[in-house]
């Protein structure tokens, strides 16, 4: 079982409500990858042509929504990218792909690769502008999303 079908399944069994914006086209990750000049990992992929942008039980995915790259808000991962790098916290090999609601961020960490061979996820915080800090938090994006859905169930 992959990490989206052992994720829904998950998230199906708890009651929640799971709220998407919908899968997206390969074309459409390939423009966003242009645009922010980096390659997405394959389980990232996965995740945008099956749902796009996802929300659960509080916490948002950040991912491609209907209003491409002219969306001006979170959880177009174009606009928080964009947005997060111009401020400094992270740099411009990182994709940021949720936020804590208090202070870190997690991105897709393109300059680490992990075990899997894919970029790694790492937690920054506010201070990476100055520090430069981050924290490998999973081996990719699939290990990334599947432990924050479990650990939001318990």
């Amino acid at each position: 079982m992959n990490f989206l079908a052992e994720a829904e399944e998950k998230m199906k069994e708890s009651g929640e409500r799971i709220r998407f914006t919908g899968g997206v086209s390969e074309e459409e990750i390939k423009e966003f990858e242009t645009l922010l000049g980096v390659a997405f990992p394959e389980s990232y992929k996965l995740f945008l042509k099956k749902y796009g942008a996802l929300s659960f039980s509080g916490d948002t995915y950040y991912g491609i929504t209907r209003d491409g790259k002219d969306a001006n808000e979170v959880p177009c991962v174009y606009f928080s990218t964009k947005d997060a790098r111009e401020q400094g916290d992270i740099s411009n090999a990182m994709i940021k792909i949720k936020s804590s609601g208090y202070g870190p961020s997690y991105s897709i960490d393109t300059d680490v690769t992990g075990k899997a061979g894919e970029p790694v996820v790492v937690e920054t915080s506010l201070a990476f502008k100055i520090h430069g800090e981050k924290t490998i938090i999973a081996d990719n994006f699939g290990e990334f999303f599947l432990n924050q859905i479990e650990e939001s169930l318990t």
